[in-house]
């Protein structure tokens, strides 16, 4: 095995990747929460699978990956910063501020978004730090779905403090650290389950908000994945990738879905899923740096993926808005309400082309790094 420079080879198919990832999210929302359809089974296809859960802490891993794979040795502490704010914050104050206006037109509860938030919870969304709060109503506040963000953010705080001990771990001592990170995240939700005693919270059933929060939404529990990303990054950089065939993974990933349904409920809303979903991203890496063919190359697909952060945040208040237009009880058979999804789907991937073409793709260019360090060294590495 030959190890590999640090930003040796662009990853294209990971771009592509995070398509795939923003579409699983979309299908769990659109059949779980929005529920167009008048068959429960058919909306229970949104939780049957665990893929929405699992493609959430593929989004953590891939963050850790992709940002230890496209990290320069030069770059300076405040300019990885400055990238990381031009990237995630303009589509954020976009849609931000699109739900709250939606929220003033229709002046009362919304479906799927709940009612208007409290001034304090909208203003700790505003800046990103709402799941440091464990309050559902500070939690979910304003665009929900942004929690996932809010996690990201704390780890791109602390990536730079993170990644100069990770690097010097050595090489074949990482899947060593791995394997311990895989401990951690398998602990928890037992200690969780264990400590943790309070009333159901309505929402996710059969787990109480503090157990869901301390699971699932607060960020120092789900670093644990983002590390996970940056070992990987590593290990492939290194050389010890082994040549793992995906159908392996498969099996693996099967066989812990099928664990979350006999051990407590904790598990099936941590990122346990992080662990076997993770290896398919040094997989998908593998095929770029190697020449080999990657559908998820294509230039549509990695278009897509480029703009899946904006279609991520746009596509839950959109959802909102078409099942208030629609009715919030309204439901149709499976013809009719899969023409809704796919109307849907079209839909949220516009807006999230139209988001990242006018604002993301146009400032990044813009403001990313000074325009001597641009000059220098050329275009930002690899999305993330």
């Amino acid at each position: 095995m030959v190890a590999l420079a640090t930003g040796v080879a662009r990853l294209p198919s990971l771009t592509g990747y995070r398509f795939i990832l923003g579409s699983a999210v979309f299908l769990c929302h659109v059949l779980a929460a929005a529920q167009f359809y008048d068959n429960k089974v058919l909306n229970g296809l949104g939780v049957i699978a665990p893929y929405g859960v699992a493609a959430l802490s593929s989004f953590f891993v891939l963050s850790g990956f992709v940002l230890t794979w496209s990290t320069r040795p030069a770059d300076a502490l405040k300019l990885f910063w400055r990238r990381r704010i031009v990237k995630i914050f303009p589509n954020h104050l976009v849609t931000w501020t699109f739900t709250l206006v939606v929220f003033m037109v229709i002046a009362g509860p919304l479906p799927l978004l709940g009612a208007p938030s409290p001034i304090g919870a909208t203003l700790t969304n505003l800046f990103l730090l709402q799941t440091l709060v464990p309050k559902p109503d500070y939690v979910l506040s304003v665009n929900g779905i942004n929690w996932s963000v809010s996690c990201e953010v704390f780890f791109y705080l602390f990536f730079p403090f993170l990644l100069r001990p990770l690097k010097r771990i050595p090489d074949h001592r990482l899947w060593h650290w791995f394997i311990a990170m895989t401990v951690v995240i398998a602990v928890v939700p037992g200690v969780v389950n264990l400590a943790i005693h309070a009333p159901m919270w309505p929402l996710w059933p059969p787990l109480s908000f503090t157990q869901t929060w301390l699971v699932y939404f607060f960020p120092p529990v789900r670093m644990p994945e983002f590390i996970l990303g940056v070992l990987l990054a590593r290990i492939v950089q290194t050389g010890h990738w082994p040549n793992l065939r995906a159908r392996w993974v498969w099996l693996f990933a099967v066989l812990v879905w099928l664990g979350t349904l006999i051990l407590p409920a904790e598990y099936g809303r941590s990122g346990i899923f992080a662990v076997p979903f993770g290896l398919f991203i040094p997989i998908i890496a593998s095929r770029d740096i190697h020449g080999r063919p990657s559908w998820l190359r294509r230039r549509a697909v990695v278009t897509l993926g480029d703009a899946s952060y904006a279609m991520y945040l746009v596509h839950f208040p959109l959802l909102a808005v078409v099942r208030y237009l629609i009715g919030a009880e309204r439901a149709f058979n499976a013809i009719s309400g899969t023409l809704i999804i796919v109307a849907m789907f079209v839909l949220t991937q516009s807006a999230g082309l139209a988001l990242y073409q006018y604002v993301e793709r146009p400032l990044m260019r813009r403001f990313s790094s000074p325009r001597q360090y641009r000059k220098v060294n050329g275009p930002v590495g690899q999305s993330s």
